[in-house]
């Protein structure tokens, strides 16, 4: 035990309370609707510097995360952004599957509206919370997970420790959890994150517009990139990079669901023998993530590089219809047949192929073996 520290104090000499006059009676009022305005005054110069949220700002336990949902119709989907994203980016994608489903996209602790969550910033962590805020907002599960790049990590961990909150799951050139290692093995030697959480995180001039986002999506990809909150928020997830990777590793196998996976095909390294390594390795990497479940579908977007969501929305939501298809031919007595999930399944997009299919669907296109570009 520690020591115990006693304080004596001096006895203190009984004085009687003041008395209030009729001017402090006057003056009080007066006080108070001061003081008002000024808490008025406070809270509009703390209002956010984009605004009021697109969505609803919901409390997680002391802490509220931006939740912006649109459309009708389950499963609902629920959409995880990259690292460094803007949810906003997301917008011509939830246009096009509501129609007939809801769709979600998730503001993770530290971005756009959401308010700051706790180090250190990994899938565990986002994970936590995303459970917190599908409940907290009193959404329906199952739900159809998507995530796109660094936002997979969290989906697909999600899967794992809640399957059976899940549906199904749909990775957009998603994040795999040993590319760090991969990429930095010989021969390729390609540091792609921070080798420990310890460290500085510089940054650069904020991304450039990709072709497909909105003003909206411009403003807050600006406000990410010179507001210290989002920044510290960025930093702390790649310094975490590594970490999230390890819990993914880790946590359960994924179960049996429906899982699409939608590729770039337009390649990002530069050409020559050691890019064309570089684009080999992602692509497998890729193949593996569609392995882990027996139904399965792998496509190429071949008109996009990372941004598939923007730059080929048509396909993101193609990805998303198989995969609702899939669960519903294994929930509902008449399945998915007589019809698609949304107009825009009526046929395939002209740009988007199958490297490999295994969803059952009758309705899916024939496997095409295709070689990407």
């Amino acid at each position: 035990m520690g020591r115990r520290i006693c304080h004596n104090a001096p006895a203190r000499r009984k004085q009687s309370l003041p008395t209030m006059t009729a001017g402090d009676r006057v003056a009080m009022p007066l006080l108070l609707v001061i003081l008002m305005l000024c808490l008025g005054v406070a809270r509009g110069a703390a209002a956010h510097p984009m605004g009021e949220p697109p969505g609803q700002m919901v409390d997680i336990g002391g802490r509220r995360m931006h939740l912006n949902c649109l459309g009708h119709g389950a499963p609902t989907v629920l959409i995880d952004i990259g690292l460094g994203a803007a949810s906003l980016e997301w917008e011509p994608v939830m246009r096009l599957l509501a129609g007939t489903l809801k769709v979600c996209v998730i503001e993770r602790a530290g971005y756009g509206w959401s308010e700051m969550g706790p180090y250190p910033r990994t899938s565990a962590a986002h994970v936590d919370e995303l459970f917190l805020l599908q409940r907290a907002a009193e959404l329906k599960p199952p739900f159809m997970l998507l995530g796109h790049s660094y936002g997979g990590f969290d989906m697909q961990l999600f899967a794992r420790r809640y399957p059976t909150l899940v549906a199904g799951l749909v990775l957009v050139d998603a994040s795999h959890p040993e590319q760090a290692d991969r990429f930095a093995a010989p021969p390729h030697n390609v540091q792609i994150a921070p080798s420990s959480r310890m460290g500085l995180v510089h940054f650069g001039r904020r991304p450039g517009v990709v072709p497909g986002m909105t003003p909206a999506a411009e403003a807050q990809t600006r406000f990410q990139y010179e507001n210290w909150r989002p920044r510290r928020t960025i930093a702390w997830e790649l310094l975490g990079f590594r970490d999230s990777e390890a819990e993914l590793r880790q946590a359960e196998p994924l179960k049996a669901l429906p899982l699409v996976v939608l590729t770039r095909g337009k390649r990002v390294w530069p050409a020559g023998a050691r890019g064309d390594q570089l684009e080999a390795l992602w692509l497998s990497l890729q193949s593996e993530l569609a392995a882990q479940s027996p139904t399965t579908a792998h496509l190429l977007a071949l008109n996009s590089g990372h941004q598939i969501h923007l730059e080929q929305p048509a396909a993101v939501a193609y990805a998303v219809g198989l995969a609702v298809d899939v669960w519903r031919s294994q929930t509902t007595p008449s399945g998915a047949k007589g019809g698609y999930s949304g107009p825009w399944m009526a046929q395939s997009p002209g740009d988007l192929r199958y490297l490999s299919n295994r969803l059952g669907l009758p309705i899916a296109e024939p496997l095409r073996q295709e070689t990407p570009r």
